[in-house]
């Protein structure tokens, strides 16, 4: 799985992004905002090498970059087609990420958290169980690094990622730590929009933490939902009406 942090998850924020890197974001987030809808015609090659001011080569790994993802098809004899959003790779960092930006704020965190309440208790559950007494040591220390970082910077989210991320690996479920990305997003998205449930919640961290390190595998689950409930009643009153996930 993607090894995500802050600078990966920014999408070539304060980076000069290739042109490659570029026509890819574009074209992406256009399908995913809805601009381009299956069956609506795609530009072909040439209309879009000169809007973007790019070779053919570019363009064409641009499209199978997207192909990949699940965003479009290319064929021979039909061309290239937009494909309907079941076809999404949903846990592709840029695909999560094109999809919440153009949403509103309240959509998205009711989405995230409804998945978020389906997978992680159960998985906080597992690691109680499961975890290794190293891998209950690398929980700890993401408690440490979040107690010792400042709420409003990349040390923050890192921190606190690295915390869900371990929780997931240790609850010894491959398929679970394909959620990291999700998480991933979300956590950026919310400390874009604001860093205040970061000091407010990182006691129901400390539980969490806790509880795994007790081996207490009902405390566990029972304090990650007291966590995730807490943060997104905290983000439903606290987010502006107006707020933009992409800001």
């Amino acid at each position: 799985m993607t090894n995500l942090t802050p600078s990966s998850l920014l999408l070539g924020k304060g980076k000069k992004r290739s042109l490659f890197a570029h026509v890819v974001e574009e074209i992406g987030t256009r399908i995913v905002r809805g601009d381009l809808k299956p069956g609506d015609p795609f530009p072909n090659e040439a209309d879009l090498g000169r809007e973007f001011e790019a070779s053919r080569s570019v363009i064409r790994e641009a499209v199978k970059s997207l192909a990949a993802k699940g965003l479009l098809e290319s064929r021979t004899r039909t061309g290239i087609r937009v494909l309907p959003p079941m076809n999404w790779n949903l846990l592709d960092v840029s695909v999560l990420t094109w999809r919440y930006a153009s949403m509103p704020p309240q959509q998205f965190f009711a989405e995230l958290f409804e998945i978020r309440s389906m997978i992680e208790p159960r998985a906080a559950q597992l690691a109680a169980t499961r975890a290794t007494d190293e891998e209950i040591e690398i929980i700890g220390a993401a408690i440490a690094a979040m107690e010792s970082a400042s709420a409003s910077g990349d040390g923050a989210i890192e921190a606190d990622l690295a915390f869900h991320r371990a929780i997931l690996s240790a609850a010894h479920n491959d398929l679970l730590l394909q959620m990291g990305n999700l998480i991933g997003v979300g956590l950026l998205t919310s400390y874009r929009i604001s860093s205040e449930p970061y000091s407010v919640m990182l006691a129901r961290h400390e539980d969490v933490y806790e509880a795994i390190r007790d081996r207490d595998a009902a405390r566990a689950r029972q304090t990650m939902e007291l966590l995730l409930r807490g943060t997104q009643e905290f983000l439903d009153t606290h987010v502006p009406a107006r707020a933009t996930v992409g800001a």
